[in-house]
């Protein structure tokens, strides 16, 4: 009988063991790590400048790009750890990278790269640029603007052969001259007039190996404290790429500082490098523009090696033309601050009328509403002579508003002149209501003549329609891209600028009429899918184009026919013009060659 018990007390122990439940299987904590600095420079003098700071919930692991990059350890375990760089060869950047060990099958690797600079032996700073504005004074009447006078010019060092200097609403002035800090040249000195003055230094060259730099300029202010994050805005720009803000030191001082900023380039070193400054507020100059290469560590590090796509709204030139001269014009964003193109322009300066605008439609540029400035603030393209673009413009546009005069101009010599008795609108190709903002010189720019074209429509209300779409229907969070522009089918419609209606002035001269006008428009189907147009399928970007016939000879259509009517392939409207351009060129080919109205909203 207790043989029997035992077993039983064997078989019940069994039982009830195999019975209980598993143990709960904890889900793991996401990996995470943190590395800094993100740039090292070795110190062969100081080891303690030569650490890496490691912490992470997980342990992690060390690789290098070359073996001769050499650390004190190559594996550590959570929590916060130190590695020492204890040698790398002089001269030599090689990468480091940091990665999280895997726990289990489905967990993720995280991995941070360090690029380890080590200067050549007997470092000395190289000048890559420097200008000092002082190669001549102007002696003319006024303040020359930099588009209208080059004398100043006095660019050294040995990435300064091809430099240019391109700007808005920037002269060249020699009162209040530079002083107080180091090297002040005195003499001429860069003025910004007003807000969002800017002026780039382009095409500085970069030579293999140059790597970390040190920008310095001197700047002043007319009154308050100086403000680094506001007065002055810096950004760089690698091989054209999109600009990318720069952070600098100086004093808060309104009198003239030196104002000075390190960054390193990781990767590919361009071939070339710009550098733009813009002022937030009239009476801010800048004198003595320096870029150095440098052996200190910084936290602003540039990457210009990703795959940088050309905009995707301006068009490729097959069938160039002589007369043809191409601007950008950039502004900043009202609420974010963000610096972007505001539109692209190709003119005519023969027909003194655009051929097109390329712009991008975004809510970006309407943040604060579709305001419009008012009165209407038309004035001359700064980068544009009186006798390359349309006087369009009052001979005062400078007094704008215009207080004092019922915020009128007084000169009225600011229109063309009708044509076989037809009134001209100015008609803008970029409509000013999507750069909301009145005031802004987002909105401004629009009232540039490179924006504007005679306008006098077959079917007015083609244009409408499709403007409104534009803006409240086809916008979408990837951007939605346009090219607006003017066909010439027979330059012997003339017309003159600089006119008070019927009445010429001394500036009038003769301007083509464009006979049509147009708009080619391409997106991404869905709208918001973050991918760049270059890398969408077919099937995933979609196109049209709108052809507006203009009303020259005083006809007068009883009906207006439908919009589909005058609704076309982009391919279509590139054969329309004479194939002189090409729209969209990064868009797969077969998106242009096609159209489907019940793709767009509105059109049905």
């Amino acid at each position: 009988m207790k043989k029997y018990s035992y077993l039983l007390l064997i078989f019940l122990s069994v039982y009830f063991t195999g019975c209980e439940k598993d143990e709960t299987i904890t889900e793991l904590e996401e990996a995470t790590l943190s590395v800094s600095p993100e740039n090292l420079n070795f110190d062969e003098n100081n080891p303690s400048n030569n650490q890496i700071t490691i912490i992470s919930n997980v342990s992690w692991s060390i690789n290098v790009s070359n073996n001769a990059l050499k650390v004190d350890k190559s594996e550590g375990g959570p929590g916060e750890n130190k590695v020492s760089v204890t040698d790398i060869p002089a001269g030599e950047t090689y990468m480091l990278t940091i990665s999280t060990v895997k726990r289990n099958e489905t967990d993720k690797t995280i991995s941070k790269s360090i690029a380890v600079t080590r200067q050549p032996k007997g470092f000395t700073s190289e000048t890559v640029y420097y200008d000092n504005l002082d190669k001549a004074i102007w002696s003319g009447s006024g303040n020359p603007f930099i588009d209208q006078w080059d004398g100043y010019i006095n660019a050294t060092g040995t990435g300064a052969e091809n430099i240019e200097y391109t700007g808005r609403t920037v002269s060249v002035r020699n009162s209040f001259q530079s002083s107080g800090y180091a090297g002040a040249s005195r003499k001429n000195a860069f003025y910004f007039g007003g807000k969002d003055a800017y002026v780039t230094v382009n095409n500085i060259q970069l030579q293999p190996g140059q790597t970390s730099f040190q920008l310095s300029f001197g700047c002043c202010k007319f009154e308050g404290d100086f403000d680094t994050s506001s007065n002055i805005k810096v950004y760089i720009s690698g091989n054209g790429s999109s600009m990318k803000p720069l952070a600098y030191n100086r004093s808060t001082t309104n009198s003239w500082a030196l104002a000075t900023a390190l960054f390193s380039i990781h990767n590919t070193v361009p071939q070339t490098l710009s550098i733009m400054f813009v002022a937030d507020d009239y009476n801010i100059r800048m004198d003595d523009i320096k870029l150095v290469t440098s052996n200190q560590s910084t936290e602003q590090i540039f990457d210009f090696s990703t795959t940088n796509y050309s905009c995707v709204e301006t068009p490729k030139t097959i069938k160039t033309n002589s007369n043809y001269k191409y601007v950008t014009h950039f502004a900043e964003t009202l609420i974010s601050q963000k610096h972007v193109r505001n539109y692209t322009a190709c003119y005519d300066t023969y027909r003194h009328n655009p051929m097109w605008v390329a712009y991008p439609v975004h809510q970006c540029y309407h943040e604060k509403g579709f305001g419009r400035t008012n009165p209407d603030p038309w004035r001359p393209d700064p980068k544009f002579s009186a006798s390359q673009q349309s006087v369009i413009y009052p001979s005062d546009w400078n007094d704008w508003p215009w207080s004092m005069n019922g915020n009128e101009p007084t000169d009225l010599y600011y229109y063309w002149r009708p044509y076989n008795n037809k009134n001209f609108t100015k008609g803008h190709l970029l409509r000013s209501a999507d750069r909301g903002g009145a005031g802004s010189e987002m909105n401004i720019q629009t009232f540039y003549p490179t924006n504007i074209a005679p306008e006098a429509y077959l079917y007015g209300d083609h244009w409408s329609k499709v403007e409104e779409l534009l803006s409240d229907t086809w916008e979408c969070s990837d951007t939605t891209y346009v090219v607006a522009g003017c066909y010439y089918a027979n330059d012997g419609y003339k017309t003159y600028d600089a006119s008070n209606w019927n009445t010429l002035s001394t500036l009038s001269k003769e301007c083509v009429i464009p006979t049509a006008r147009y708009k080619v428009i391409l997106r991404t189907k869905n709208g918001s899918s973050g991918k760049p147009i270059a890398e969408c399928s077919p099937d995933e970007v979609m196109a049209i184009g709108f052809w507006f016939p203009q009303n020259l000879n005083n006809e007068n259509p009883s009906t207006t026919p439908p919009l589909s009517d005058y609704i076309y392939s982009v391919s279509e409207i590139e054969q329309k013009i004479g194939n002189e351009f090409e729209f969209f060129p990064t868009a797969p080919a077969e998106v242009k060659n096609r159209v489907n109205i019940n793709d767009w909203p509105g059109l049905n």
